[in-house]
């Protein structure tokens, strides 16, 4: 069969989702198309995993020239902003004064927190800011998240569909929300099937949960009907697919776990040689997206409450958090105990991470996205041999107490996190217990028995399109 996915990811070599279904779907006779999305000094087309890879811009414009171009816009709206204020605080102001003029001996204690002032005056303040922070968050989203998020969005779908329909594929598989619409519209237009591959609840991420009421809904109405209209739906986890299945009255979605692919354990030493560190020192490995809510803070500041211990955080993320991060471990003062490592293929992160003792995996609970995680960096853990200290929600439980390779914890506590390491390391037979546990459990979990699912999902599509 011929397969169009759309990926808003630059589908790079470390990128393991999209790079690994291409490899099976491939390696099984179909042919592949990724349409992912460019930056600059990228390459626009390239052949790689079986797959052709096309890339797209996504703004009309180099986003230098358009931050340049908004700069006007920006200026204005922070003197519209100030003129608003100043035009808020003048009725609060009088109704203020004039409430001051009446004998008032005893004012209900109405806000703050202690030590904060209760009276008339604390009152009046709290509104005044309320009603200008609200009126702030909707002129910015206005002024500045519409014309550079989505307007990134929507070029994006242009673009990709005038590239899809220039080869009609017979299925078109949309890796997350974001790619659906035009997945959908490219299936409607030439009868191909429609596959919407959620690798997350798309809904309850922490950047669409801090957008208004407005903008959930409409997010929420656009996957209720689009979702309702594919051919097959995949979830990259149990509870995540119970939860699409209860919340948009589908069938219960075909569950494709994101799993490295079954290495052989062999010890290896690449961090403690490339990275200097002690033979003494037990390293403790956080890998995947360097960013936010996924415990790295709270990872670092644990340091303190152990010893010989040195924590590696491998991968990639902004440069700006980042930059948060190594200003934490300076007043923390964990400085010589710390070490980043950039990213490395998807395929090389297994034989990486056997030089690592203990694995992390604390996201934390900031929405259901996270709440019913099962990250990839869990199956990478497991396939390194790696006991794992992990969240204590219900789907890292099942995998880490459930087959006993680890133990979880309240990921917001640091002094919790280090008694989980302490009691991992604490006792060698332990320790050589889980390790082996965790070594066969990968023997379960792994692309090998996974790509199973997905090419069983593939040879249905196909007999449909048959008939």
């Amino acid at each position: 069969m011929r397969i169009c996915m759309f990926s808003l990811t630059e589908c790079i070599k470390n990128y393991n989702t999209v790079r690994r279904q291409t490899r099976t779907l491939a390696g099984a006779g179909h042919d592949i198309r990724v349409i992912a999305y460019r930056i600059k000094k990228m390459d626009p087309y390239e052949e790689s995993d079986g797959a052709r890879i096309f890339r797209v811009m996504l703004f009309p414009i180099d986003p230098k020239i358009l931050r340049l171009a908004l700069l006007p816009v920006v200026l204005l709206y922070r003197g519209t902003l100030r003129a608003l204020g100043f035009l808020i605080s003048l009725p609060l102001r009088l109704a203020q004064k004039l409430l001051s003029l009446i004998a008032i001996k005893s004012v209900p204690r109405v806000l703050g927190t202690k030590g904060e002032d209760k009276t008339i005056h604390g009152f009046f303040w709290h509104m005044k800011w309320k009603v200008y922070w609200r009126w702030y968050r909707m002129l910015r989203y206005l002024v500045l998240l519409l014309p550079y998020t989505y307007v990134a969005y929507l070029v994006y779908n242009i673009r990709s569909f005038r590239v899809a329909r220039r080869e009609p594929a017979d299925v078109y598989h949309a890796h997350d929300l974001v790619t659906l619409p035009v997945a959908w519209l490219c299936s409607r237009l030439t009868g191909g099937k429609l596959v919407y591959d959620s690798h997350e609840l798309w809904l309850d991420r922490p950047r669409l949960r801090n957008r208004s009421r407005l903008n959930r809904f409409l997010v929420r109405k656009i996957e209720s009907f689009l979702i309702r209209r594919t051919d097959a739906n995949i979830a990259p986890g149990e509870s995540v697919g119970h939860e699409l299945s209860k919340r948009y009255q589908i069938a219960l979605p075909t569950v494709i776990l994101n799993v490295p692919s079954y290495h052989s354990f062999q010890r290896s030493t690449i961090f403690r040689d490339e990275l200097e560190i002690p033979a003494e020192e037990k390293i403790i490995l956080y890998a995947g997206k360097v960013s936010w809510y996924r415990g790295l803070e709270e990872e670092i500041q644990s340091l303190k409450y152990l010893s010989q211990c040195s924590l590696v955080i491998f991968g990639f993320g902004p440069d700006y958090y980042i930059s948060g991060l190594r200003e934490l471990i300076r007043n923390e003062g964990v400085m010589d105990r710390v070490y980043f490592y950039g990213a490395v293929p998807f395929d090389e992160v297994t034989k990486y991470a056997m030089s690592a003792d203990v694995g992390l995996v604390l996201h934390q609970n900031v929405g259901l996205n996270y709440y019913y995680v099962s990250p990839n960096k869990l199956f990478e853990c497991m396939a390194a041999g790696l006991p794992v200290v992990g969240s204590n929600f219900p789907d890292l439980k099942r995998f880490v107490e459930g087959y006993n390779f680890g133990v979880t914890c309240d990921p917001c506590n640091p002094k919790e996190i280090a008694n989980a390491i302490s009691y991992i390391l604490s006792d060698e037979h332990r320790y050589e217990e889980m390790r082996r546990n965790a070594l066969e459990a990968a023997k379960i979990f792994n692309w090998e028995n996974e790509s199973n699912k997905l090419l069983a999902l593939y040879e249905v599509l196909s007999s449909r399109k048959n008939v």
